[in-house]
């Protein structure tokens, strides 16, 4: 059996600061990023989402960004396609891919290679006769929240592919929380996580302080302008930083409290996404409290200078 392909991977929960370990890890070792985020992939999310900015990337190239109008649904169906492609394209060139990013069922479902088979699904034909018992008016306009574009060429009257395309959604967006056959035990690469942490009280800090900063750069201006001059898909208008907007701009939150709210349900994400992390995927954790960062360099070169580790060693 030949070996597998290397794929290095960063993960971590949100304002830990794996965007600029990224970029210091992908310049000692000659590498380009794939960003394994879910919301960065829309344009015009930049200050919400912690995008990294072109001055932060340092000159390293980074993929998945700015690649999806905010009006269009991205599922984790959708960037399992993408990035494969795209690790394809680093391991033809003879290149290690190095994936940096939060969104943790979105990883899981690229490396163990989910196989999204809606054929024989008993869950599709559930989906399907739930479905069916809504009338075409209510099933266009689901269609039309989660993809517009695609709402505009089906007429509402064509039942059939409406639904279609509502279960192929729903399907994709389920894998988030399961255990079933469509995941393998063995990883389709030979993978290497590194994983960082640290004390809860400063992560809970630096969340409050990235958050602060994001209403000092514009967030409000932002989030205004992406609702009023586009329809957002179902999964970016579902964002953290943007959904808490709502009510104040309905009249109903003072810009104080949506601060306060979205501090809180970020603080709630990073708990979400360790957790994550922990029971779903294979990590080398890194207390940045208590470890150097040289030491996750080196174990990064052993990773990439040896060949592939085998489960009895």
């Amino acid at each position: 059996m030949s070996e597998k392909k290397k794929l290095l991977i960063l993960v971590g929960p949100t304002a830990i600061g794996k965007s600029s370990l990224g970029v210091e890890i992908a310049k000692r070792f000659n590498l380009e990023i794939i960003s394994g985020d879910s919301m960065q992939v829309y344009q015009g999310m930049d200050i919400g989402t912690g995008k990294i900015t072109e001055e932060e990337m340092d000159g390293v190239q980074h993929y998945m960004i700015d690649v999806m109008p905010p009006d269009t649904s991205f599922s984790v169906h959708d960037f399992q396609k993408h990035v494969d492609e795209v690790i394809d394209e680093f391991h033809e060139a003879g290149d290690v891919p190095f994936i940096v990013g939060g969104t943790g069922h979105y990883i899981r479902a690229l490396i163990y290679g989910y196989e999204f088979n809606d054929e024989d699904d008993a869950e599709k034909r559930a989906l399907t006769a739930r479905l069916e018992k809504l009338g075409s008016t209510i099933l266009h306009s689901r269609l039309r929240a989660i993809d517009p574009k695609l709402a505009q060429e089906i007429h509402q009257n064509n039942r059939k592919r409406v639904i279609r395309a509502l279960v192929k959604h729903e399907l994709s967006n389920r894998i988030s929380s399961r255990e079933g056959p469509g995941y393998t035990d063995e990883m389709k690469y030979d993978t290497f996580i590194v994983g960082l942490t640290r004390d809860r009280k400063i992560m809970h800090e630096n969340i409050n302080s990235r958050v602060d900063k994001m209403f000092e750069m514009g967030l409000e201006d932002e989030v205004r302008a992406l609702m009023s001059d586009s329809s957002l898909s179902r999964t970016a208008s579902a964002a953290i930083g943007y959904k808490e907007f709502l009510p104040y701009f309905e009249g109903s939150a003072s810009l104080e409290e949506v601060k306060e709210t979205i501090k809180q349900h970020t603080r709630q994400y990073a708990k979400r996404q360790l957790t994550f992390f922990r029971n779903q995927l294979p990590v080398n954790w890194y207390d940045l409290d208590s470890v150097n960062t040289d030491t996750i360099f080196e174990d990064i070169y052993q990773f990439l200078h040896t060949k592939e580790r085998k489960k009895n060693d």
